[in-house]
Formats: structure tokens, C-alpha cells, sequence
């Protein structure tokens, strides 16, 4: 969908266990494809940077070619970002990993304020227009609709 628009996605994933529960945050962020492209460059330097902060396992693990499962072992809170053809995954080792460095690094490479210090009340109908524009967008994509020619039980 995105690429039909000149766009790459970045897919970031921060799974951390919270009061014994655990909880997964994805952020899907459509970019630039030049930013895309810069993606594994301030990624690699960013978890570099902060890996430190995390515990004392401060290897920066690369799922291109075997992906995230055979990357991080079973049971491990983990950050993880994803482009085109690769992606790095960080294990973190303390709960005070910021649950937006994924969103944060985005906004450091494409040169526009993080999220946590720009956040503005929202109009109560502000959501609805920009969920009625990505559905005429969704539209040509979605597989569902052709759920709706099938006969159902």
C-alpha cells in the first residue's frame, strides 16, 4: 500500500514484562524511502548509544535472513525494528527502557519533534477523518471485502 505511494515502513516492537504481565507495543510508521533507506544506520547507532542504560548484554543482533524468533530466545523483553530486508533487535535488561525510542529515533531522522515532548490535546472528531482517509486508501488492499462474496455458516 504504501510503496504504491513512494513510502517504506518501519515496524518497531518493544516487548517488556510490566507488574508480571507481559505487554507488546508495534508502531507501523510509514517514512520517506530515503529515510527507510538511512533506517539501519541511526538504528545501529542509536541502540549503540543506549545499550549501555539497558543491562549488561549490549550486543545489537541483526534478524536479516532468520527474523526475530530465531534472533531472540523465547521469554526475553526485547525492542525490535523492521524495514525491507532486515531489521536489529536489542534484549533489555531493565524496566526503564522508554517505550518510545523507536518513535523518538523516527522523528531524529526525518528532523521533527518526538512524540512524548509535541503531544497536543486532539479535536474530538479529529480521529474519525484520519481513520475515514486511511480507509479509502486501505481500500484496494483489503482482502475481507472478498470475504463478503463468500457464502457464510
Amino acid at each position: 500500500m504504501f510503496a504504491k505511494e513512494g513510502k517504506g515502513v518501519l515496524f518497531c516492537e518493544t516487548v517488556l514484562p510490566t507488574k508480571g504481565l507481559w505487554q507488546a507495543r508495534m508502531d507501523v510508521i510509514p517514512v520517506p524511502k530515503t529515510v527507510q533507506e538511512d533506517a539501519e544506520i541511526f538504528f545501529k547507532s542509536a541502540l549503540a548509544e543506549q545499550s549501555e542504560e539497558w543491562g549488561t548484554h549490549n550486543k545489537i543482533l541483526s534478524t536479516r535472513g532468520k527474523g526475530l524468533r530465531r534472533t531472540i530466545p523465547k521469554g526475553f523483553p526485547y525492542f525490535n525494528v523492521e524495514w525491507d530486508d532486515g531489521g536489529y533487535a536489542q534484549i533489555i535488561e531493565t524496566n526503564t527502557f522508554p517505550k518510545d525510542f523507536g518513535i523518538d529515533t523516527i522523528a531524529g531522522m526525518m528532523d521533527v519533534n518526538p512524540l512524548r515532548f509535541d503531544r497536543k490535546p486532539k479535536a474530538v472528531d479529529h480521529d474519525r477523518g484520519k481513520i475515514l482517509e486511511f480507509v479509502k486508501h486501505w481500500k484496494e488492499f483489503d482482502w475481507t471485502l472478498s470475504l463478503d462474496d463468500k457464502e457464510t455458516f
